[in-house]
């Protein structure tokens, strides 16, 4: 099963191809991922089903996009939580090839004033990046399920570019499938570019 749905992406993947990540909902759509017993390796084989998670392994995404086709960047957009671990993460992307659009994370207080909140949203630069470079690519591939993103994608269409989305079910807008040439469930790429982790707790 899995390697129809590769054949499927490579069938559809044309030219140059570039891969925009919105780190913070690609992330979070992965870690909500069920973890099915089948799929557990046998490092953690001694563990409950509800104590490992998905997340991404980005060696193995790297290698599985270059042999899809003719990648030409990564861009990962992410919010700089500037502790040491992250910075390490970071610093690991950027040798791995990866482009890092980062800026950091913006606290506020709404209606609830005891509630503090933190966002780092990459909608624009996403969009600007993918507009000012549409002479780079022929394949524009997005991670994320965000329906902000539903304008960028017909517009890209609207200039003969093949655009493919990557989300999970439940995380992905309504509005995403129907405005991108294909759209594909992370959960089925699992085996090609995710890894089985412990839950942090």
């Amino acid at each position: 099963m899995y390697e129809e749905y590769k054949q499927k992406l490579k069938s559809i993947v044309k030219g140059r191809t570039v891969i925009f990540i919105d780190a913070a909902n690609l992330e979070r759509s992965v870690q909500d991922m069920w973890v099915n017993p089948k799929d557990i390796t046998d490092d953690f084989k001694k563990y409950e089903a509800d104590k490992l998670c998905w997340r991404v392994d980005y060696r193995k995404f790297e290698k599985f996009f270059k042999e899809i086709g003719d990648l030409q960047k990564i861009n990962f957009y992410s919010a700089n939580f500037g502790s040491e671990s992250h910075n390490r993460f970071l610093t690991f992307l950027k040798n791995l090839g990866l482009k890092l659009k980062t800026k950091s994370i913006k606290e506020y207080i709404d209606h609830t004033p005891t509630t503090q909140h933190r966002k780092a949203n990459f909608d624009v630069e996403i969009a600007v990046d993918a507009t000012f470079s549409l002479k780079d690519y022929d394949t524009f591939i997005l991670f994320s399920g965000d329906c902000d993103f539903e304008y960028l994608l017909k517009f890209l269409r609207g200039q003969n570019k093949t655009t493919i989305v990557f989300s999970r079910s439940g995380h992905i807008a309504r509005e995403l499938p129907p405005a991108c040439n294909q759209y594909f469930d992370i959960a089925d790429f699992r085996s090609e570019i995710l890894r089985i982790a412990l839950k942090i707790k």
